[in-house]
């Protein structure tokens, strides 16, 4: 049985405007997930019906279980959301208020909150910001903080959205060794190929709300003519040879 499984899964804006039609797919355990296509192809309104954000036609299973069936705090704890914009994730005073949000709200007492805030906030590089307001820090600070606060309630999935956008080299390749480090299960929406081909098992596409092709990433990035039928472009580092 797949961890995340959906199926034949539809979606429009009240304005009519269609983003999903007919996604299907399947993420195993333990495994990482790319998900790629150009701008509007429903990358980021796919990854909102994973935790129960939005609610299209069609079937969403995690764990074998619909989503519509999870009490919304059990499954947002399973699948740890982290947005594009870090600063849609960040609204305390402090970045240790902000980590510690989640686990309060799972029942941990303040100082077993605390602790585990401190020990997450470590463990992406970021215990030196504790006291600092999230506002104030850089994009590549904001990234890891934001993790953070999604690490600490301790999920069985993450899915991100384009969590190197706007990051400096030096940056980008801090976030790509971190999210390399961690055990979740991944879900990965970006624009970023060699990134995906860094951290990602398998690839599906997404291209005007459908999925042609799931598979192996280095097989399916290393596809030109494929890539190009949906907009997208051959890796740097698979380009001639």
């Amino acid at each position: 049985m797949s961890l995340i499984a959906i199926d034949d899964l539809h979606f429009a804006w009240p304005d009519g405007t269609r983003a999903l039609s007919g996604v299907s797919l399947t993420v195993e355990d333990g495994r990482s997930l790319g998900l790629i296509g150009r701008n509007g192809a429903g990358k980021s309104t796919l990854l909102l019906h994973l935790n129960g954000i939005l609610h299209g036609w069609g079937a969403v299973r995690v764990q074998g279980r619909p989503v519509e069936d999870w009490p919304a705090d059990d499954l947002r704890a399973t699948i740890g959301l982290l947005f594009e914009d870090p600063e849609d994730q960040l609204f305390m005073p402090t970045v240790l208020e902000d980590v510690c949000f989640g686990p309060l709200n799972q029942g941990l007492a303040p100082d077993e909150a605390r602790g585990r805030a401190m020990a997450v906030l470590d463990s992406v590089g970021a215990a030196e910001l504790a006291d600092r307001a999230p506002h104030h820090l850089s994009a590549g600070q904001m990234r890891r903080v934001a993790l953070a606060t999604v690490l600490a309630m301790q999920p069985r999935v993450l899915v991100i959205d384009e969590p190197v956008m706007a990051l400096d080299p030096e940056g980008r390749e801090e976030v790509i060794a971190l999210l390399a480090g961690l055990p979740q299960t991944k879900i990965i929406a970006s624009h970023d190929l060699e990134m995906v081909l860094a951290l990602c098992d398998e690839v599906a596409i997404l291209d005007a709300g459908r999925v042609p092709a799931q598979g192996p990433a280095r097989e399916l990035l290393a596809d030109d003519a494929l890539l190009r039928a949906h907009g997208l472009r051959l890796p740097p580092s698979l380009r001639n040879g």
